[in-house]
């Protein structure tokens, strides 16, 4: 909010500009913040990196080493706010949910269960065209 204030007082935000200026400022600044929040929170979390073993933890080298998680892919839940796919992560593999340390949500879709359903998917293929 001070850096708002002080972007705001460099400007004449209250004094100087129309309503249509301080709209354009004001999606200007809505860009910059959410551009910062971005660069934070991808710092943050590469500070954080979940312990091996530990949902969220890379199973790219290596397994999951908890038999109640799986490898494969979280794409983020609808309305989480977050846009990046994560790859190659160890999460639970009966709720199929990983939370990472910000707290944004995402569905998690194990590689084995990947796999079959691409062979389903090809059987079904295969059938409806014979």
């Amino acid at each position: 909010m001070k850096n708002t204030e002080a972007a705001r007082g460099a400007t004449n935000y209250y004094s100087g500009m129309t309503a249509a200026e301080r709209a354009a400022f004001d999606a200007g600044r809505a860009d910059e913040i959410a551009s910062l929040e971005s660069t934070l929170a991808a710092a943050w979390l590469s500070s954080n990196a979940p312990a091996a073993g530990s949902p969220g933890s890379s199973c790219g080298a290596n397994a999951c080493t908890d038999t109640a998680h799986c490898c494969g892919e979280s794409t983020p839940k609808t309305g989480a706010y977050v846009t990046a796919t994560l790859t190659d992560i160890c999460a639970d593999s009966t709720t199929l949910l990983y939370t990472d340390g910000l707290g944004r949500e995402y569905n998690h879709v194990c590689a084995a269960q990947k796999i079959l359903s691409i062979g389903a998917a090809a059987l079904a293929a295969f059938y409806a065209l014979a």
